[in-house]
């Protein structure tokens, strides 16, 4: 498998969870925040992990570099509007109004980097690195994962 194959995969899993998020619409309930849940752990641990495997060495080239600095800005707009939305005090029309802003920017990121990032990347990388990409961004995922667990235990 290739870093865009592996890519393509984890933003069909982003999708689908802001589409069964957007179903449940603006009422508050466990399965919503479940879902939620679920969402801005993903999108964070593959945008940390998609920016250290696949855009810092994209960075070195003058085809993608330009693209992969508005793709960060656009995982730093995602990371700012999964902050608002897990304040507790944004609720009901207001949280699910921010919550379309969120899946629209996704969308549009996600469609971004496939037709453009992706067309570029493909032209300064070899098949090689496209796969060496994809084992670095499963590793640092990985590590992301563990990171997390580790946050989350409580002290001892």
């Amino acid at each position: 498998m290739s870093i865009y194959t592996y890519l393509k995969k984890d933003h069909e899993k982003i999708k689908n969870l802001m589409d069964k998020i957007k179903v449940l619409g603006p009422e508050e309930s466990s399965e919503r925040s479940e879902l939620f849940n679920q969402l801005k752990a993903t999108i964070i641990i593959h945008s940390k992990a998609e920016e250290k495997a696949f855009y810092d060495p994209l960075k070195n080239h003058t085809k993608t570099e330009d693209e992969v600095e508005h793709g960060e800005e656009e995982h730093q707009e995602a990371e700012q509007l999964l902050s608002e939305l897990t304040d507790s005090e944004l609720t009901g029309a207001a949280w699910y109004q921010k919550f379309l802003s969120l899946k629209e920017s996704l969308e549009h990121h996600i469609e971004e980097e496939e037709n453009e990032i992706f067309f570029d990347a493909k032209k300064v990388l070899d098949g090689e690195q496209a796969d060496f990409m994809e084992t670095a961004m499963r590793n640092e995922k990985q590590r992301q994962v563990a990171d997390q667990s580790i946050q989350k235990r409580p002290n001892i």
